[in-house]
Parts: C-alpha cells; sequence; structure tokens
C-alpha cells in the first residue's frame, strides 16, 4: 500500500537494524511527522544550473548569476529614485534612477510639457548597468529639451518608475551654437536657448569678437554667406547681464569671392585713386548700370569685419550728415578684402574748401556746418554706434547742393555701443594712432574703454582748432591729460562767451559731465549767430574778425586771414605736415 521510505533520524538517533524493523503503518506516521519538521526548516542545499524554476520559493522563474548559480527572479524594486537636473545650453545633462532588478530593462520617455518617447542614438544615450543604475545622457543640451523625463525599469513580472525635471538655462552662461557649411559658400549657425542671445563671431587670429544679429533671439538658424575665407568661432551673449557662452570650434568657410569678383568688374568701372589710409584706400569709380559716379572704398585683407560692420551701421537707414553705402562686396578685389560702394563727396574735406574760398565761409556757415556735425553724431549716438574717428580727414562738404553739406566719413573704427550707451564692444583699446592723437580724449589716453563721449570730445577739439598739439608726443599727450588750454582773449575777443562755453562742455575732462552732441543742438550759441549774420551774410570782410572757431580757422589760418601768434602758426604747420592723406 505505501512505498517503502528511506530511514530518516532526528539528530541523536542510532543507525541499527532494530530501529529499521517497524510496522508499516508506524513507519507512515513516523515519516509524515518528519517531514512535517523539515518542511519548517530552511533547505540545506543549493539549486544548480538547469534546476527546475518550479522549486524557487514563488514559483517565479530564475536565472543563472556571475558565480553560476541560479539566483530568484523578482519584480523590480525603486531603490534610489531619479533627481532634478539644471544644465546649460549646450553641455551635457545624466539623469538616472537605481533599480533592484534582474533581467531587467530601462526606457526612457519625456512626460513634460510634451509626450514622446526617447531613443538611444544622436543627442541621446539610454544605458543600464548590471546592478540596476538606469541613466539618461543628453549631450548639447537645448532649451527645448528642458522638461519632466521618466524611467520606466521593468522585467517579466514587473517595473517601477521614476520620474525628474531637467532645467535647461537657469542661471547659467547661453550655449554653444551649432555651426555648418553652407552651400553658397558661407556658414549656418543655429541655436536653441531658453531666453534670447546675440551671436558673436571671431575670425581665428584677429582676437576681435563681432555682433552677426542686430537683434537677440531664443532660437534662430542664421546663414551668414557674406563672410570671407577663414577660420571662424561663433558665441551666443546674453543681452541683459552680458555674460558669453563658451565658444564653438573653429569652423571653415571658403568664402564665395569668384562669383563677387565678377559681379563688381561687371558693374563698376574703375577710375582713379583719390586717397589711401592704414587699412584702406579709396577709388572714384562709375556704376555702368546707371552713370552715377561713386567712392570705393577697398578695406585690406585681414580688416573684412570692420568693413562689414561699417556697412552694417550706414545700411540701417540715412542721415544727411553721415556718407551713405550703397553695396559691400566681400572677397573683392582679392580673397580676404572687402569693397564698400559709398556716394562721391565732391568738395573734398572741408578744411581744404574752406582755405580755398574763405569769402564763402562766414560765421553763419560756420554754424550751419557745426550743427551738421553735433546732428551726425547725435544721429549715430541714438542708434547706439560711436564714430571714434571725428578728424578734419573724415569730414568732407558736398558742393552738388544749392548749400555746401558736411559729410562725415570712414566708420571702419566705430563701435556698436550697445543698449544704454555704455562701451561694451569687448575690442581691445590700442592707443590713439599719431594722427589721431590731438582729437583723443583724455580716457582714450589712459586706455579705458571706448563710449560715444569720446566724439563729443573730438567735436570739441575740432571746434577750438586742435587745443593741445604741442611739440612732440609726450608733450601733447600730457596736454590733453591735464585738459591744458585756453582762451588767448588776442584771438577770442570777438567770438561770443556761448560759443566759448559751448567747447567748454565739450572738452570737459570727466566723461559724465561731457556736453552730449544733443545738448550742444540746444545750445543759444547758433540763435546768437544766425541773428548776428542774418544782415552781413553775404560781405565777405565779416569772416577776418573771426577767430580760431571751428574748420574753417584752419583754413583762414592757411590764408594768412587770422592775425595769430608764432606759436599757433608752428603748430598749424606741424598739423599740416603729419596729415595723412584723406580717406572715406
Amino acid at each position: 500500500m505505501y512505498r517503502a521510505m528511506p530511514t530518516v533520524r532526528s539528530a541523536g538517533e542510532h543507525a541499527c537494524d532494530a530501529c529499521d524493523a517497524v510496522p508499516a503503518r508506524r513507519q507512515r506516521v513516523y515519516t509524515d511527522h518528519v517531514w512535517q519538521g523539515l518542511s519548517k526548516r530552511p533547505w540545506g542545499l543549493k539549486l544548480r544550473r538547469g534546476a527546475s524554476a518550479s522549486s524557487a520559493a514563488g514559483g517565479g522563474p530564475a536565472e543563472p548569476g556571475a558565480d553560476g548559480l541560479v539566483t530568484e527572479l523578482r519584480a523590480p524594486e525603486l531603490a534610489e529614485p531619479a533627481a532634478d537636473v539644471t544644465a546649460t545650453p549646450g553641455a551635457t545633462a545624466t539623469i538616472s534612477c537605481r533599480a533592484v532588478a534582474t533581467r531587467a530593462t530601462a526606457s526612457w520617455r519625456k512626460t513634460a510639457p510634451e509626450t514622446h518617447a526617447l531613443r538611444h542614438g544622436g543627442r541621446f544615450a539610454i544605458s543600464m548597468t548590471p546592478d540596476g543604475l538606469a541613466t539618461l545622457t543628453i549631450h548639447a543640451c537645448r532649451a527645448s529639451d528642458a522638461g519632466v523625463y521618466c524611467c520606466l525599469v521593468s522585467n517579466e513580472l514587473g517595473g517601477v518608475q521614476s520620474s525628474a525635471r531637467l532645467t535647461v538655462g537657469a542661471g547659467g552662461a547661453p550655449g554653444v551654437p551649432a555651426v555648418r557649411a553652407h552651400p553658397g559658400g558661407g556658414l549656418v549657425i543655429q541655436w536653441d536657448e531658453a531666453t534670447p542671445a546675440h551671436l558673436e563671431y571671431c575670425r581665428v587670429g584677429e582676437g576681435e569678437w563681432r555682433r552677426a544679429t542686430e537683434t537677440p533671439a531664443a532660437a534662430n538658424t542664421l546663414a551668414l554667406e557674406e563672410l570671407p575665407a577663414g577660420q571662424y568661432s561663433f558665441r551666443l551673449v546674453c543681452p541683459r547681464s552680458g555674460a558669453a557662452g563658451p565658444a564653438s570650434g573653429p569652423a571653415a568657410c571658403g568664402g564665395g569671392g569668384a562669383w563677387q569678383r565678377e559681379q563688381f568688374a561687371r558693374r563698376y568701372s574703375v577710375e582713379e585713386e583719390v586717397g589711401r589710409g592704414r587699412t584702406a584706400r579709396v577709388l572714384a569709380a562709375r556704376d555702368t548700370g546707371t552713370g552715377q559716379r561713386v567712392a570705393l572704398k577697398q578695406v585690406l585683407a585681414g580688416r573684412g569685419a570692420d568693413a562689414m560692420r561699417e556697412y552694417r551701421i550706414l545700411s540701417r537707414s540715412a542721415h544727411g550728415a553721415v556718407v551713405r553705402a550703397m553695396a559691400l562686396f566681400p572677397e573683392v578685389p582679392r580673397a580676404g578684402a572687402h569693397t564698400l560702394v559709398l556716394e562721391m563727396v565732391s568738395g573734398g574735406p572741408l578744411l581744404d574748401w574752406a582755405a580755398s574760398s574763405p569769402h564763402l565761409y562766414t560765421q553763419q556757415m560756420v554754424a550751419h556746418h557745426t550743427k551738421q556735425l553735433l546732428s551726425a553724431l547725435d544721429w549715430l549716438h541714438s542708434i547706439n554706434v560711436a564714430h571714434l574717428d571725428v578728424r578734419p580727414e573724415n569730414v568732407l562738404v558736398e558742393l552738388g547742393g544749392s548749400v555746401p553739406q558736411l559729410k562725415l566719413v570712414d566708420l571702419g573704427s566705430a563701435v556698436e555701443t550697445g543698449e544704454g550707451g555704455a562701451g561694451n564692444t569687448g575690442r581691445e583699446v590700442l592707443p590713439p594712432a599719431p594722427a589721431q592723437l590731438e582729437f583723443a580724449p583724455p580716457e582714450c589716453v589712459l586706455g579705458r574703454p571706448p563710449a560715444p563721449a569720446w566724439d563729443a570730445w573730438a567735436a570739441g577739439v575740432f571746434l577750438y582748432l586742435s587745443p593741445f598739439l604741442d611739440e612732440s608726443i609726450e608733450e601733447t599727450t600730457a596736454n590733453i591729460i591735464k585738459c591744458d588750454y585756453c582762451f588767448p582773449p588776442e584771438h577770442w575777443a570777438a567770438v561770443g562767451e556761448r560759443a566759448q562755453h559751448m567747447i567748454r562742455g565739450l572738452l570737459e575732462p570727466a566723461p559724465g559731465r561731457r556736453l552730449a552732441p544733443r545738448a550742444a543742438l540746444q545750445d543759444p550759441w547758433f540763435d546768437e549767430v544766425s541773428a548776428l549774420c542774418v544782415t552781413n551774410y553775404a560781405t565777405p570782410t565779416n569772416t577776418s574778425q573771426m577767430v580760431c572757431l571751428h574748420l574753417p580757422s584752419r583754413g583762414f589760418q592757411l590764408t594768412a586771414r587770422f592775425h595769430i601768434d608764432t606759436v599757433l602758426n608752428a603748430r598749424l604747420a606741424r598739423w599740416l605736415n603729419k596729415r595723412v592723406p584723406r580717406n572715406v
């Protein structure tokens, strides 16, 4: 009836043949009692590879471990939840959680603000280690990556999930823009930020960052097709704090010079060279399509960014006293150089015209041209631009109209100052060149950052007749720093106190207290001159009573119409000998 069972003895029992000879009924009861006792104790054996999975407690499947033992398969349990992460744009963000699980996989999805599953590849890397660490890595973070991410760790018996929020750009600098080649020869720059940012670029080897966008943008794709050939890096700048993000790696730009040079040769016929400076030369040319005479400013290789900035400034809008820019040809006449097409100013420098036609240059004309100069500077400052090179060579006169019109030219040294007028150009501050020294303010000589107040000082020097020019550069520099000048009565007796007061305001040593061009335009001196000259506007003899005021004073001294001392005559002679050729 019952199958014979092996003898099972408890501790302390002795093995003997007599104990084995028991009745069958007693043997069955004893055996059941022993098995019931053993079921309450842990098993004294280990399951080996290939053992039945149903023998494991819980009835779940099992899998072999690293040592060859079969471990129990359980539903995953969360050990370390995911934590919130903050990353700057362009950086790498890592979100991770840990679960106790065997034979499990990890999947990630974004749940807010939009919902979509994530796959391994591209900027996203998904991994899970044998000890249960599930990781999501996002490379080159963008503003659009911000949101809530959820990780699901699951196996055959169930799953567990954990969520964390990724914040991109909070409290950090902008990220790194993406750069790729443009089919037309330029570069395409793409960025995606949480807040609007400006794009700046720097040509490798020049060390100067230049702005490529007029208004900040949070996300944009910008094609720069007019860049000259070379290597360029790009970065994003926060418009509020001025914080600059990391720069991109150098990107090669092949340029599109061949097509530009072909179009230029068809459009313009070069006639003659009319001026040459340190970084550019000016040619007179004729537009073959319209017959109009134009001035071609050819910027030397290595200074192409200056030409692009000058064209960008002049093409924003128009002012009657500022030269107009009509076109820009990059990579013309050769690779790396730029050519600006400007309106031709027929009269040349204002100083030369005043010296050759003193009978036409009355006090009323002085006031008229002074207002035009101040108005031109005020317009530049209103669009956040500082000229930084106001001197006689850059103040021309157009004689084509009924009244001679002043023209301010050469914005190659101009800077874009940004909101508020503070010099925030990122350019290296260099000492003024010898030709510019006598018009440089004290803060320029001392190496301070450029600002619009520099132009007001130069306008004051322009009106006075170079009050600081001396025997040497050292003496001139000392005069500027000490603001050492005066109004000799023998030369200024015929000039009203209001004119002297305005010049003092423009030559104020402290930039914060210096008279701005807009305020100078409201000076009563202009009304006084108009009332004084209305009856004798056409009387050339009245001009002999004019003293050292504005450019005509230089011209009149050249024609000996002023009675000035020998020292001032010597200063003018030195100034004329050191003049550089005029340069548009």
